[in-house]
């Protein structure tokens, strides 16, 4: 049996406890790079898998090191499973910093050598953990837009985005055979798949049924609105804190994520309340986010019927009429039925002056 070792490094080297609470309102004490230390060696997810002296594979200091366990993996069955199937599921073509990164990477070894143990999801899942505040959410669309920017303007030829160490393992031989990424789509069909939104549906198609179905009929109203009216500012403009926005896609899995990539960026109204914005260009590209919307609600059966009102209860008939005091029966009159004495004004006054 091996040990299983977890370097854990801190790419911010201590910016991130300082810096955090003012930019995304939430302690973050690290952001974490992980390398799996076994065998003598680290591996860890640089330009492409690659293999490392423990400790120093990266040029930043170490700032955990979690003992994670044994294998009974031999070190030809790692690299072989690495270079078989990890190196496909993991390379520069499908790098993320936020969702699909070098922690990932880490994870999947670990789980290979440990039979499904993975590293902390502390460390795996950071960035969701980061950047689930208001603040972070803005964070988020910012890092995603300069990924997608670098990617597809080559800023810097970085073919890995925004991965802090792609360039590590670069000049050197890679430690495992580099994957090829697919040609690029043509621009018809790029605009035809829009692979950000792909993801946002699937991941709203995790949600409860009913939860699904609030936010595909809020996030389609809203593409219906917009596709409308595009110049109209009211409809390409909604507020964060609105609470059907909150309730309805806000808090379901992949509701701000189908935003995002239908074009939504986060703004500040003018009366300085935090809000989503559609700008010029998005707005005028909403006929097919609101098709595919119109897709995914169509494969949700009938909503459930709405319970009956209760039935109501029957106003019961009034008594007949007393027919004023007169009804009693004997018949009084009226007031002037007492004794007839309606008719003899003079009785009626001395009745008046002596009640007895």
């Amino acid at each position: 049996m091996t040990k299983v070792t977890a370097y854990v490094y801190d790419i911010t080297q201590g910016m991130a406890a300082t810096m955090s609470v003012p930019l995304i309102g939430k302690r973050i004490d690290i952001v974490p790079h992980t390398g799996i230390a076994v065998f003598g060696k680290e591996y860890f997810f640089g330009g492409g898998p690659q293999v490392g002296t423990p400790g120093q594979s990266v040029p930043v200091p170490v700032a955990q090191v979690i003992e994670l366990g044994e294998t009974d993996k031999t070190c030809e069955e790692l690299e072989a499973y690495i270079r078989d199937v990890l190196a496909l599921e993991h390379n520069e073509a499908n790098y993320n910093l936020l969702s699909h990164n070098c922690n990932h990477y880490a994870n999947d070894v670990a789980k290979f050598l440990l039979n499904g143990k993975g590293i902390p999801d502390s460390i795996v899942n950071v960035a969701e953990e980061a950047l689930s505040t208001p603040q972070g959410q803005s964070l988020r669309v910012m890092i995603e837009n300069m990924e997608r920017a670098m990617r597809t303007g080559g800023a810097g030829g970085a073919a890995g985005g925004l991965n802090p160490f792609g360039n590590v393992g670069a000049a050197a031989p890679a430690a495992f055979p580099a994957v090829v990424p697919a040609a690029s789509p043509s621009p018809v069909a790029a605009a035809e798949v829009n692979a950000d939104l792909e993801a946002a549906l699937t991941e709203l198609a995790t949600n409860e049924q009913e939860a699904r179905r609030a936010a595909l009929t809020m996030l389609l109203k809203m593409t219906e609105n917009v596709e409308k009216n595009p110049g109209e500012t009211k409809f390409r403009r909604i507020k964060m804190a609105n609470g059907a926005f909150q309730k309805k896609v806000q808090s379901a899995n992949g509701g701000v994520d189908a935003m995002v990539a239908a074009g939504w960026l986060p703004d500040v109204t003018p009366e300085g309340e935090d809000a989503w914005l559609l700008n010029d260009e998005a707005s005028g590209k909403q006929a097919p986010v609101r098709k595919r919307i119109e897709v995914e609600l169509a494969k949700l059966p009938p909503a459930p019927a709405a319970a009956p009102a209760p039935a109501a209860i029957p106003t019961p008939e009034p008594a007949p009429a007393a027919g004023g005091y007169g009804g009693l029966p004997g018949g009084l009159g009226g007031l002037g039925g007492l004794g007839g004495m309606g008719g003899n004004p003079a009785a009626m006054q001395q009745m008046m002056q002596n009640p007895a």
